[in-house]
């Protein structure tokens, strides 16, 4: 794959994943959660800034300078990593921040294997670090949300009476 377009192909899906955030933060009335979607809108601004650079340089015969990528996001919560126990409470009427999780966690598996993927087919080593580095970052977000609906999810459909339990 072309470079320079698969940089132009992870910052589109950055700036999904910022959207997707920025927007979840604003319609949840869970604290906790609107915190971890406001970190989460800026850790994927971080990467799109990161990606940037890249897109930038390529082609220029530039070198990149892989940035130093401190975690902005800790998933410190075993049991729930983003929402509150009080949500968990009144999980029926939830159906935004559903909906948000179940979004997030395909753009964020998509995003780890797209890195993957760039790692594998990239030629110089600092880069193949760097798309790694991204890919695991990715999937450690991918874990939380998954964890985070696998927490969720049957008092979710019990109380939406779409569960067969």
């Amino acid at each position: 794959m072309d470079m320079k377009k698969a940089v132009a192909l992870a910052m589109k899906g950055e700036i999904e994943g910022r959207e997707l955030y920025k927007m979840a933060a604003s319609n949840t009335e869970d604290a906790k959660a609107k915190e971890v979607f406001s970190y989460l809108a800026e850790e994927e601004n971080k990467h799109f800034d990161w990606l940037k650079n890249l897109y930038d340089s390529v082609g220029k015969n530039e070198a990149y300078e892989v940035p130093s990528m401190e975690k902005l996001v800790r998933f410190d919560d075993v049991q729930s990593p983003i929402f509150s126990r009080e949500f968990k409470n009144r999980i029926g009427v939830k159906h935004f921040e559903m909906s948000a999780l179940s979004i997030a966690l395909k753009l964020e598996l998509d995003a780890s294997h797209f890195y993957k993927k760039l790692a594998e087919e990239c030629g110089d080593d600092s880069l193949k670090g760097f798309f790694m580095k991204l890919s695991e970052w990715e999937n450690g977000h991918y874990k939380a949300l998954n964890q985070e609906i696998s927490y969720l999810e049957d008092e979710y459909y019990q109380a939406n009476q779409f569960s067969p339990f």
